[in-house]
């Protein structure tokens, strides 16, 4: 397994080089990202802990700019400047040769990838006089097919390489798992004249050592030109959904909040920042929703508070994954501000419809729902702290896998069945609606009869959760129970 990779960042990068000003292309933006660091960081999600950083064009600036990153504190990154960037890109990766003892991922600073891609592409094994080019075989998915660089492949060889092909089946994605034998042919493609990159794969390739990998529709872009730019940022906002989203949330609030996010990744704003102000956004429309007891224009405008607090709730998450900024004290700020916002909104709606009954039973009843639902939430907190996460995706997830199928009797079905209503993107937008409808009555018997449900259900089967997670025998989760990202 491959833990380190060398980085390309020499090149001067004309056509994309500026943006609207006078920084080094290594250094361009890219949903608030700069191309290098975003490389870089994109590499360490995938497993890579040491980086060699090859610069060329305005090195000094480039280094200067990312050197004393936070976001690099636990990476080993050696800055290598080139002064021969002129002479190829096969030159550049040259001179990483004196800081590679094994086998290595080679990486250009203006590519976007999946990190899946490379962490299949370092687990391949290769032979010392090997290399492997990760290739895309959906050429149809390919965005400016004049500037790629095509390949011939047959089976999993390279047959040949280059940007002027006319016969191929597949582009190079700027991704390579490399043996130290890579450096032996570029210096034989060097002393030919031919300082390319290109040059040395075709030397290999020719032994017959030059393997491929497809990526097999992972994602990848090469940030060559302003219109890849925009197709880079275009690209990276449509993949924010989550597979876990809810109906409003796929349909209409990720639609909103992904427009609201373009503003905010340019801006210093943290998603642990935003957690927080979407709570307090929450608190204003509960303190309307009290008042709303009474008043019309107080309920409707907590009730619209309340769905754009919900919207905005979505940032957060969609900014930690955008600036790799996903962290587990992340999760559990936006967790613990959810929660908190919730059981705030309760306090208002339960009070709202005391204000405008003046009935003591609403109270009551609503009190001892509140108190079921404070204990319920300390439980799945007790859950989340036991499988390693701070996000509550967890624990809605597992709660279909961890209770065993014996178990699943017609309570946990009914219980299932009635989980998208516990979504907030989806009792948010209810709430929205029966506030304009001036029903606080409504909003508060949902709350009621809901907190019903969800407290039979965590009460019911958290106990065979922790059991299944193997809570009493302090046996630790594995990797793929943590969610690390921020949930919405």
């Amino acid at each position: 397994m491959v833990k380190k990779a060398v980085i390309i960042a020499a090149g001067m990068g004309s056509r994309l080089r500026g943006y609207g000003t006078d920084m080094p292309k290594p250094l361009v933006p890219v949903a608030g990202v700069p191309l290098l660091k975003r490389t870089i960081l994109s590499a360490q999600r995938a497993g890579i802990d040491e980086i060699v950083v090859i610069t060329g064009y305005r090195g000094d600036e480039i280094q200067s700019q990312l050197v004393d990153d936070d976001q690099f504190v636990d990476l080993d990154i050696a800055w290598v400047q080139n002064a021969d960037w002129e002479r190829g890109n096969g030159v550049s990766v040259f001179a990483a040769k004196d800081y590679v003892d094994g086998s290595f991922v080679l990486l250009m600073s203006d590519h976007l990838f999946d990190p899946e891609a490379l962490t299949k592409l370092r687990h391949i094994p290769i032979g010392p006089d090997e290399a492997v080019l990760g290739v895309d075989s959906n050429l149809d998915g390919i965005f400016d097919m004049e500037d790629a660089t095509k390949v011939l492949v047959d089976g999993d060889r390279i047959e040949k390489i280059g940007k002027e092909l006319a016969d191929f089946n597949a582009v190079d994605t700027g991704m390579f798992l490399c043996s130290p034998f890579l450096f032996t042919a570029l210096e034989a493609s060097i002393a030919a004249g031919d300082g390319s990159l290109s040059g040395g794969i075709r030397i290999l390739s020719e032994q017959g050592t030059m393997r491929t990998f497809d990526i097999e529709g992972l994602f990848w872009l090469d940030v060559d030109t302003p219109e890849a730019h925009v197709h880079a940022e275009q690209s990276l906002f449509r993949m924010l959904g989550k597979p876990t989203d809810g109906f409003v949330s796929r349909n209409f609030n990720r639609k909103v909040s992904t427009r609201i996010t373009r503003l905010l990744v340019h801006t210093p704003f943290t998603p642990n920042q935003l957690s927080i102000v979407t709570m307090f956004i929450s608190f204003v429309s509960a303190w309307l929703v009290y008042q709303g007891g009474t008043s019309y224009w107080h309920l409707a405008l907590g009730g619209i508070l309340f769905q754009f607090a919900s919207i905005v709730d979505g940032c957060d998450g969609e900014i930690a994954k955008l600036k790799f900024m996903g962290s587990r004290m992340g999760e559990w700020v936006d967790t613990l501000a959810d929660n908190v916002s919730y059981l705030v909104f309760l306090i208002a709606v339960i009070a709202g419809m005391y204000a405008q009954t003046g009935d003591t039973f609403y109270p009551m009843l609503g009190g001892t729902m509140l108190s079921l639902d404070v204990l319920a939430v300390l439980l799945i907190f007790l859950y989340l702290k036991v499988v390693g996460s701070g996000s509550i995706v967890s624990f809605n997830m597992a709660f279909s896998s961890d209770v065993p199928k014996e178990e699943q009797g017609w309570i946990f079905r009914i219980i299932k069945s009635l989980l998208f209503m516990s979504r907030r993107d989806f009792f948010a937008a209810l709430f929205c609606v029966l506030a304009l409808l001036n029903n606080i009555a409504g909003m508060y018997w949902f709350l009621t009869i809901g907190s019903v449900f969800i407290c039979a259900g965590i009460f019911g089967f958290a106990g065979q959760m922790l059991r299944t997670r193997g809570a009493w025998a302090n046996t630790p989760a594995t990797d793929t129970d943590k969610m690390v990202e921020k949930a919405d």
